[in-house]
């Protein structure tokens, strides 16, 4: 493949993903080294993108977090998912900031959404299978204590605690 046509097929598949979604400069080199380019010759083209605002981590940054809220995930899974795309912590925190969300509300709907209204008491093992279910999904302790708000009871020697 001649180099002009290389560059030009390099460009065009650039183009066509990002058309599709926003993409992390990792993920587009990422995809591009699956189809057999090498890094040396993505990096021209994808800075030309890049510096045609065709492509920036900012705005996959802001795609990412909202798709996430809607899918019910809290602040730290979403916050690692992104840097593992290697997208900049400012970026990361201006996206978060941007969203507005209120994690809280947003970690005691998931809960409800999935268990249901909550019982006050539950066994030691159910509540413990709902704050693992909300701490998989990204919410800190305290957002975990606010969605789910119950007790526990003890079983000793067959008798409620």
């Amino acid at each position: 493949m001649t180099e002009d046509k290389q560059t030009q097929t390099i460009r065009d598949t650039l183009v066509r993903l990002l058309s599709r979604r926003e993409h992390s400069i990792k993920e587009l080199y990422f995809k591009l080294q699956l189809r057999g380019f090498t890094a040396s010759q993505v990096a021209p083209q994808l800075n030309r993108l890049t510096e045609l605002d065709l492509q920036s981590d900012r705005r996959f940054a802001e795609s990412f977090v909202r798709q996430r809220i809607a899918k019910g995930q809290g602040e730290q899974r979403i916050r690692n998912e992104l840097r593992e795309r290697d997208v900049s912590d400012e970026y990361i925190r201006l996206a978060l900031l941007e969203a507005d969300t209120d994690w809280f509300e947003l970690a005691k709907s998931v809960h409800d959404r999935k268990f249901g209204q909550a019982d006050n008491i539950l066994k030691q093992k159910q509540k413990q299978q709902h704050q693992r279910y909300l701490q998989y999904r990204g919410f800190t302790a305290e957002q975990i204590r606010y969605a789910c708000p119950c007790q526990y009871q003890a079983q000793r020697f067959g008798k409620s605690i």
